[in-house]
């Protein structure tokens, strides 16, 4: 009977050993440009590598911010350049968060970027002509080489981090145009240029797409920032090391 039992359990040895891992959810936040440059494309095949479920939500940073305060998610991920605001909008809401809890870790850069409609043969603006096209001073595409064609300025209500830093870097603090057209999101902005010949407007790199022309301008990068509390835990660690083998960022 001894050796029955001995028997089956040294059977059963490498059956135990074997056992998967027990899948794990990784919840995360994070604005558009920063989701759709790192964690969209990679959300599939992490998932049919690992087993495990990346659930994604999209939100602005203050809002990502606070989720991650609650305990809602395991990160967050955000452009560098509104984290601080969010840090205080959050303050402004009732939520107090200590920047010393937030650990910071680059994982790839975006680009602010303008996107025009197709047609538009405009390939390149300068810092000057794009100043001059988004305060009202330029309107007309000839002025910048293009065609005869009214410029119509498309300005994002749901995109302020992207409108900030292209205030700050491109238009020196001067008012947008009056003439603007109020838009959405992201989303909403990159849908109104395709369809509106003449249109020109914000947005970052994970959103570029066949339908639009994205001219060459000046460099306005945006560091793309994973947020946990503390240290990263162990799951987050896990999709931080998965994107750096599939993609080789060197994140710091």
């Amino acid at each position: 009977m001894r050796h029955t039992t001995m028997k089956m359990m040294m059977l059963a040895l490498p059956l135990f050993l074997a056992a998967p891992a027990v899948a794990e959810e990784v919840k995360l936040i994070g604005g558009i440009s920063a989701i759709t440059t790192v964690f969209s494309p990679i959300k599939e095949t992490y998932e049919k590598t690992t087993g495990d479920t990346l659930t994604i939500r999209l939100s602005e940073p203050t809002k990502a911010l606070i989720a991650l305060e609650k305990g809602e998610v395991d990160f967050a991920t955000v452009n560098e350049f509104s984290v601080d605001s969010a840090i205080k909008n959050a303050g402004e809401r009732g939520i107090v968060i200590d920047p010393a809890t937030l650990n910071r870790i680059q994982v790839a850069k975006s680009n602010l970027l303008v996107f025009l409609e197709k047609s538009n043969r405009v390939s390149k603006l300068s810092k000057e002509q794009l100043k001059g096209i988004f305060t009202g001073k330029i309107t007309n595409w000839r002025e910048v080489g293009g065609a005869n064609q009214p410029i119509i300025v498309l300005w994002g209500m749901d995109t302020p981090y992207l409108n900030t830093l292209f205030s700050k870097r491109i238009l020196d603090g001067e008012p947008v145009t009056p003439k603007a057209r109020v838009a959405g999101d992201h989303f909403d902005l990159r849908k109104l240029v395709v369809a509106t010949p003449g249109a020109i407007a914000l947005n970052s790199t994970g959103l570029i797409m066949p339908k639009l022309k994205v001219p060459e301008v000046p460099s306005m990068p945006l560091p793309i920032l994973v947020i946990t509390k503390g240290k990263p835990s162990a799951k987050v660690q896990k999709v931080l090391d998965f994107y750096q083998d599939e993609y080789g960022f060197m994140y710091q």
